[in-house]
């Protein structure tokens, strides 16, 4: 196995960019929560948020799992 710079920086950029995502799929999911109790939110959009929130943290932990060849 050999060390390759360019796939190596990838690696750290597709990770870097699944943290990013998992971050902000997960603070997207708390704040539709706390909001929803506290009844500041139409209902009827709060499930739009939760699925937008859901695909965000899939993404990111997809972008976390996978490796750069």
């Amino acid at each position: 196995m050999t060390f390759d710079p360019h796939a190596s920086r990838v690696n750290v950029l597709l990770r870097l960019l699944g943290v990013i995502f998992f971050i902000l799929g997960a603070s997207l999911s708390y704040l539709t929560y706390a909001e929803a109790a506290q009844g500041n939110i139409v209902h009827e959009i709060t499930p739009i948020f939760y699925l937008v929130s859901g695909i965000l943290i899939v993404s990111g932990l997809f972008a976390v799992t996978v490796r750069y060849r």
